[in-house]
């Protein structure tokens, strides 16, 4: 009876040691696009490397029924030794952490909240150029034009959080990073017609809506700029958007969409910046697509000129 029962316990063993073996090969042949439930979650986990020397690694991805229109991804980013990204936004609000390496930061316009590893805030304001190292943190919005690079020897790791929206990358390239036709275009924009109102302590808080029109100049010829814009300002500071109509000597039209931020100086002076998504237009952009930056100064509060740039990179559907 003793040799019986050692025998089973033996067999019970080996039989075990297979059931784990064979569980392990299941799981590791499984389509990595399905889960438990069936492949309704979120995909397994897979590294992705994708041009200049960025690795990511998806850790979750999710699409919130608070947050509608808008997709959630949490990530884990590598920048190689010596890489650089291309210019770009994201179309939605990002969340990154510094786990490891020095990351530096170049933002060509826009604002990025950062919080350094012991607890201290700044904004910092394109252009401009930050060292985000361990345990450092930002938050990028739409309006934020920027791009990372990694100098050093050591790769550098971030951990990431971001809502965008549906659909969109988890980048969109701007500027240099674009591709498609260039159009610059420099004009004064002055108010025309608003309504601004205040709330708060002491008035700080504007709100509102102001409509800004001026005149660019594209191979000699105006191209009329028409922007209706909301604002929500708190002392001078805030995000605005709205809706940028170019309009061009042969009667077709050009329509963007707006997300930005407005920053006050000391002085009372204030610089804007945005990022622009082509929405469409008539005329020879009735198909058009692409990507921009608007960024301007005005010498005192909302409703003052402002002296504006634009550079958008178009491209056209077939």
């Amino acid at each position: 009876m003793e040799l019986r029962t050692k025998t089973w316990q033996m067999v019970s063993a080996v039989l075990a040691g297979v059931i784990v073996v064979l569980a392990v090969v299941l799981l590791l042949s499984r389509d990595d696009g399905e889960d438990d439930d069936g492949g309704r979650g979120a995909p397994a986990a897979a590294a992705r490397v994708q041009g200049s020397g960025v690795i990511r690694t998806p850790l979750g991805e999710a699409t919130p029924a608070n947050a509608p229109g808008q997709t959630m991804y949490l990530q884990q980013v590598t920048i190689t030794p010596h890489a650089k990204l291309p210019e770009h936004f994201h179309q939605g609000t990002q969340v990154a952490r510094v786990i490891s390496g020095v990351l530096t930061y170049n933002i060509v316009s826009g604002t990025a909240a950062v919080t350094r590893a012991g607890g201290k805030t700044e904004d910092v304001s394109g252009p401009n150029t930050v060292l985000l190292r361990p345990g450092d943190a930002l938050v990028e919005t739409s309006s934020l034009v920027h791009f990372g690079a990694n100098d050093t020897d050591k790769p550098v790791v971030i951990e990431l959080a971001a809502l965008l929206e549906q659909g969109a990358p988890l980048a969109t390239p701007v500027g240099t990073g674009a591709t498609g036709t260039t159009l610059h275009l420099t004009a004064p924009l002055a108010s025309q017609t608003r309504t601004l109102l205040n709330a708060g302590p002491r008035a700080s808080i504007v709100y509102g809506w102001n409509r800004l029109t001026g005149a660019a100049t594209l191979d000699g010829k105006p191209v009329p700029v028409d922007m209706l814009g909301n604002v929500n300002y708190k002392a001078g500071n805030g995000p605005f958007f709205g809706f940028i109509t170019f309009t061009f000597d042969d009667r077709s039209t050009l329509a963007t969409v707006m997300q930005g931020a407005a920053t006050q100086s000391p002085d009372g002076s204030s610089t804007v910046a945005a990022t622009l998504g082509i929405l469409g237009g008539t005329g020879r952009y009735e198909m058009a697509t692409g990507t921009g930056t608007f960024v301007g100064s005005r010498p005192a509060a909302v409703g003052a000129t402002v002296a504006a740039i634009f550079d958008l990179k178009l491209s056209t559907k077939t």
